[in-house]
């Protein structure tokens, strides 16, 4: 299950970034990293400080994934987990410039009785010029989180102005919060990264050896 790990970052220790990545290189052949497998890791602007994408294959292996690794780098200050359930990626429209607009998270609290509607609007909710939706996944995180999915826009106001006028007027959502990632690093080749997209792509299938879709991650 694709399973996002959300790190608190002490202040000052803001390099942690590429000493976690670092770290994985020295322990890929690590026995646990089969059970669960880093895909990607974020820098975030805001919200979490770092973000990182496992294909966890066994829950119980976890534990020892937070106490023998993360939790021993120094600046971590805590972690969270994200569950992805029924994750959808989906196509990037021709207009995005994908190398001068921003990538932006957002989750979102919404009614009980609404968030399977709410879900499915937003699967089949049509881009627009101003912003385009590229994944969506259940996440139940919180009381607060129940929606996550992926933003790509020109600028992180553009960005709040689509949740405002687009997202948060949708019938049952209560909140949103939305945050920008700075930075993405990969720990997989980007072909198998396109092959996690096209397991639970909504529309056509990427080709291996077409990366401008693919970076773009679920958190």
């Amino acid at each position: 299950m694709m399973t996002i790990v959300m790190i608190d970052v002490e202040a000052g220790k803001e390099d942690i970034f590429e000493r976690i990545n670092e770290k994985y290189k020295e322990l890929r052949d690590w026995q646990l990293f089969k059970q669960v497998k880093l895909l990607y890791t974020d820098r975030c602007y805001t919200h979490s400080d770092i973000n990182m994408m496992f294909d966890v294959k066994d829950f119980e292996s976890l534990p020892r994934l937070f106490t023998e690794f993360l939790l021993k780098m120094d600046g971590v200050w805590d972690l969270q987990i994200i569950q992805l359930f029924t994750p959808n990626f989906f196509k990037i429209p021709d207009y995005v410039d994908l190398e001068s607009w921003g990538r932006f998270s957002v989750t979102l609290d919404i009614k009980p009785e609404k968030t399977e509607s709410v879900f499915k609007y937003l699967r089949d909710f049509a881009a627009t010029d101003e912003a385009a939706i590229t994944f969506l996944a259940y996440t139940f995180f919180s009381y607060q989180d129940d929606i996550i999915f992926t933003l790509l826009a020109p600028n992180i106001k553009q960005a709040g102005k689509f949740v405002d006028e687009k997202i948060r007027t949708i019938d049952g959502v209560i909140d949103s919060m939305i945050w920008e990632i700075e930075k993405s690093q990969f720990a997989i080749p980007h072909s198998e990264w396109v092959k996690y997209i096209n397991y639970y792509r909504i529309g056509d299938l990427l080709d291996e050896e077409v990366f401008d879709d693919a970076f773009i991650c679920g958190c």
